[in-house]
């Protein structure tokens, strides 16, 4: 179902932030709430129209780093901007943080955002991304990293997974003596704005594709165009004379002056406030980072989830991880074993529908004769996603909304429902479904292939579900 939807008058600067403030999306939530509460039917929506003074291109500290699956910005400015969402609490959750966007645009909002997610760098990131650094003193102290790092000629060896098929002996040395200077500054977060730079440059320098999300090696293939084998051609001769620490300054650089826009157009944002690393869990995360939220205590929940099996979340940040020291080498497997959404499960695993309706077991049950692997994988994810519903039931207060972008994958030719799975669950619970829009995903770098009998998906469904009355 198609609705024209026109967005709000207002005079917005060219960088998207400034003059925003007074906007409140309100009247479009609830424009669109109506017309579904009437029809009953998904709505077809453009959110890139709909939030029109969020521009193209670079956004403020969200683009500080590359990552996969990246939310749109626009999606979350609009629930965060609609005041009827908002209660007197002032806190929004995002239990699967992923690059921060829902933070950092609750953070520009006036809303205190608290976070979780399974992958550590993720949470390093949506640190770095809603800190109101002081520029001056970004500044200063990345000249002190010029000057030692020129000064060392050792540094600690840093275990990368496949190093040698990732960088030259050259450039993981020069790797190496910048991440020591970054290691001796006294100040944490300082130290972490850093390592983020730092991050974007281990990819910049590495031999991976830099058209790939996940780390595959970049090669020259015989189907290449003369112009594309030229091209790669061109990047492996620059890999071979890059001097690593004038990288690492335009990426400072760039990053300082995305921290400076930000500062400007929303001095007073909030941090995030980190709660653990397990949606299913927010009483006591497997790694307890602040304290528990209580029963009915959050008015607003915007997430989105892991696709189940869809996305090498892990593997994509693979490089940053061990970089950083959030996880070894040898740890990725273990880390990747706590997500949801993940792609590997023990040989040892049965198929276990447990919990799971009997519309979605005979879908199970057909993926299983084709491939046994998937269905397990399939039918944990389900059975994970339901803990997760009853967890931010749990937390969600009366009169509160959770907002879930979900996208519909295939597995062996069966198109997995996730946004109808969710809606069940949720309606298990006792919530009601206030909204359903959807929209299509343009370039955005969310989703690629597993292969060719499994396309990438095409639209992301937004579902609002509110509690009680």
């Amino acid at each position: 179902m198609n609705l024209k939807i026109k967005a709000p008058r207002g005079q917005a600067t060219a960088d998207g932030a400034a003059g925003i403030d007074a906007l409140d999306t309100s009247f479009l939530y609830e424009e669109l709430r109506r017309n579904y509460v009437t029809h009953r039917k998904t709505i077809d929506v453009d959110f890139r129209e709909m939030v029109s003074w969020i521009k193209g291109g670079d956004q403020l500290t969200h683009h500080i780093h590359p990552y996969p699956a990246k939310l749109l910005p626009q999606i979350a400015n609009f629930f965060c901007r609609a005041s009827i969402l908002k209660e007197a609490s002032g806190i929004l959750l995002d239990p699967f943080c992923g690059s921060g966007t829902v933070a950092l645009e609750a953070s520009m909002a006036g809303i205190q955002p608290y976070v979780a997610d399974a992958n550590p760098f993720a949470l390093m990131l949506s640190r770095v991304k809603t800190t109101p650094y002081c520029v001056k003193e970004l500044e200063e102290c990345l000249e002190t990293l010029r000057s030692r790092s020129a000064k060392f000629r050792s540094a600690p060896k840093v275990e990368i997974v496949n190093s040698d098929l990732w960088y030259s002996e050259e450039n993981k040395f020069a790797l190496e003596r910048i991440i020591r200077s970054i290691h001796e500054l006294e100040d944490k977060s300082t130290r972490e704005f850093f390592l983020i730079c730092f991050s974007v440059l281990a990819r910049k320098i590495s031999y991976a594709d830099p058209r790939v999300n996940v780390p595959v090696r970049q090669k020259i293939k015989d189907s290449f165009s003369p112009a594309a084998k030229a091209s790669v051609q061109a990047r492996f001769d620059w890999l071979k004379n890059v001097s690593a620490f004038d990288e690492f300054s335009k990426i400072c650089n760039s990053n300082i002056n995305r921290v400076a826009l930000t500062n400007n157009a929303y001095p007073s944002r909030n941090c995030i406030k980190e709660l653990g690393d397990d949606a299913r869990n927010l009483r006591s995360g497997r790694r307890r980072l602040g304290a528990p939220l209580p029963d009915s205590s959050v008015s607003l929940i915007i997430t989105s989830p892991p696709y189940g099996s869809a996305q090498k979340y892990v593997r994509a940040s693979s490089l940053a991880l061990n970089w950083l020291g959030l996880a070894a080498p040898k740890d990725l497997s273990a880390l990747e074993r706590r997500s949801i959404g993940r792609e590997h499960l023990s040989e040892r695993e049965s198929l276990s529908l447990e919990g799971i309706s009997k519309k979605y077991r005979h879908q199970l049950d057909r993926i299983s004769r084709v491939n046994l692997l998937r269905a397990k994988l399939t039918a944990t994810y389900m059975r994970e996603m339901s803990c997760v519903v009853a967890e931010l039931s749990r937390v969600t207060a009366s009169g509160g909304r959770n907002v879930l972008i979900v996208g519909n994958n295939q597995v062996c030719g069966e198109v997995i429902s996730n946004d109808q799975f969710l809606q069940d669950c949720f309606e298990s619970h006792g919530m009601t479904t206030e909204l359903s829009v959807r929209d299509d995903i343009r370039a955005r770098g969310l989703m690629t292939t597993r292969n060719r009998a499994t396309p990438a998906i095409s639209h992301e469904t937004v579902l609002v579900f509110r509690k009680g009355a």
